[in-house]
């Protein structure tokens, strides 16, 4: 019987050992499984925080873009009388006679002009010149007058030049409108 008692003992000593195991695998189980849900948070957490970071350089930029449009829009609507006096002198000059001296004057003064407007035309401000006989839209036009003579609703004449930044009207064209 001591062999058998060996046996048994023997039998129990691994029934001990398994179960010890067992345990451990259980155990070591729970652990991996917490540790994957504590990974999963932090991977969400992770993933927001990202998120969150583009929408903050996203929304930066399109402020800094805004920004950017207000500045060169303020720029254009301080200049614009400056444009605006500037062409009525050249417009004036044309119907003057002028000596030597007095058109030397007046092609500087074209010259400046033509600066400008290339310096503007750099930061997309662009000068909108309708036609004689264009029909009228309120979205680019001025009507600063109207007269009995031409077409209805046609432009009739140019009174002063609109202004237009990316695709914004900064100032409408004033024109003389025919009804």
């Amino acid at each position: 019987m001591n062999t058998n008692m060996k046996k048994e003992a023997e039998q129990e000593d691994k029934c001990k050992q398994c179960e010890q195991l067992s345990s451990q695998v259980e155990e070591l189980t729970l652990a991996v499984e917490k540790i994957e849900s504590e990974r999963q948070i932090l991977e969400n957490q992770l993933k927001k925080v990202l998120a969150d970071y583009h929408n903050l350089v996203s929304n930066s930029e399109k402020r800094n873009e805004i920004r950017f449009f207000q500045t060169r829009k303020h720029l254009a609507e301080s200049v614009i009388p400056t444009l605006d006096s500037l062409n009525l002198a050249l417009n004036t000059s044309k119907d003057l006679k002028l000596d030597e001296n007095g058109q030397a004057w007046a092609n500087g003064v074209n010259a400046i002009f033509q600066s400008l407007m290339k310096a503007f035309e750099e930061i997309e401000l662009k000068q909108y010149v309708p036609n004689k006989g264009d029909k009228f839209d309120p979205n680019v036009h001025e009507a600063v007058a109207t007269l009995e003579q031409g077409n209805s609703g046609e432009i009739y004449d140019l009174v002063s030049p609109g202004y237009i930044l990316d695709n914004t009207v900064i100032r409408p064209a004033r024109v003389v409108v025919s009804k």
